[in-house]
């Protein structure tokens, strides 16, 4: 079996259900498609788990990617801690890949894709499309691939926010990760321990200048390999009209400067942005992290890098998942020192 897409390469982002009333909000309609592949047994489960966090890890339908989640699924996510469908989805922490249509596959889901969803219960399928990327090597980061890529993540990284929040009415953190990531998942939960539940926008900052109404503005922004927000502050970010239509409208060429707008070509850069600039949050506490903690390694410095601070190791390779594994396996925790700021800089 395979999802036809609903979503043509200029029409609405929403695809229609025609198994339900057309009466169906936009909200339902995506709630209803995006948990096609969760069985409502599954769903059940997760409305009877008292969850602090779910994580969402924006991936392709490719199997590159497929790959890579395979790889966090067999080393990372066997962490106690990690609710998934091999323990009855129970933890701290639930896992979530977030998928849209990709145009290798003529926009629609994929056969392998539905046997991963059936096999694991923890795909996401947004009633979405891809952006088309303008090179063949979709092996590594999504740096080089185009704007429309870009926008087609910053479309899913929203909508997986938007989503979670509904889903999981009485989680308190919702994170966006990447899936060539390891997470030192005790170490992760046991900071997360220590964070106020509301107010937070945690990860490893940036500060970025970009151009605003003819003028500069400088701001902070926490990197997309992995940033965490307390349910109010995600919240707040979905609220924020303007991106909320954008979001909504597939990718035109000549619609992309109004996306580029709001900072839609890097999807981490998008959310500092609208917390800080177009919608400020004045309640929001920036929890600075080290470098020494949320570490991007290049290729063949794993050995130099990951140190015993290390909490997310970015930029994996294939083998490098096992061999983290093998070093914080055992589950150790420190004390670690957390910065915390606002937005006025207190």
């Amino acid at each position: 079996m395979v999802v036809q897409s609903s979503e043509s390469h200029s029409n609405t982002l929403f695809s229609k259900n025609t198994s339900s009333m057309s009466t169906d909000s936009p909200d339902t309609t995506m709630m209803k498609e995006s948990l096609r592949y969760i069985p409502h047994s599954t769903l059940q489960t997760w409305k009877e788990r008292d969850y602090l966090i779910v994580f969402g890890i924006p991936s392709v339908d490719i199997d590159s990617r497929r790959r890579r989640r395979y790889l966090q699924r067999t080393t990372c996510w066997q962490f106690p801690g990690v609710a998934r469908r091999a323990n009855d989805f129970t933890g701290a922490m639930l896992v979530l890949y977030v998928l849209a249509r990709h145009p290798s596959h003529g926009y629609n889901y994929s056969a392998a894709l539905e046997k991963e969803a059936d096999e694991y219960h923890d795909i996401i399928t947004l009633p979405m499309n891809e952006g088309r990327p303008n090179r063949k090597n979709l092996e590594h980061s999504s740096f080089g691939w185009g704007n429309e890529v870009q926008i087609g993540m910053s479309r899913k990284t929203f909508l997986w926010f938007d989503l979670a929040l509904q889903v999981f009415p009485n989680v308190s953190y919702i994170t966006k990760g990447d899936d060539d990531i390891f997470l030192r998942v005790p170490q992760f939960l046991s900071d997360l321990r220590l964070l106020p539940r509301k107010g937070i926008y945690w990860g490893m900052q940036f500060s970025v200048l970009r151009h605003r109404e003819n003028k500069n503005v400088s701001f902070h922004f926490v990197g997309g390999m992995c940033y965490t927000l307390s349910r109010d502050v995600a919240e707040h970010f979905v609220s924020y009209e303007p991106l909320k239509r954008l979001v909504h409208l597939p990718y035109k060429k000549e619609r992309e400067e109004e996306f580029l707008s709001l900072g839609m070509d890097h999807e981490d850069v998008m959310v500092g942005r609208v917390l800080q600039v177009e919608s400020p949050y004045t309640p929001l506490v920036f929890v600075a992290d080290d470098i020494c903690r949320f570490e991007h390694i290049e290729k063949g410095s794993i050995q130099f890098k990951v140190n015993p601070m290390s909490v997310v190791i970015h930029n994996l390779q294939e083998d490098e998942y096992a061999i983290l594994m093998d070093r914080f396996g055992n589950g150790t925790t420190y004390s670690p020192i957390m910065q915390f700021w606002t937005m006025g800089g207190g």
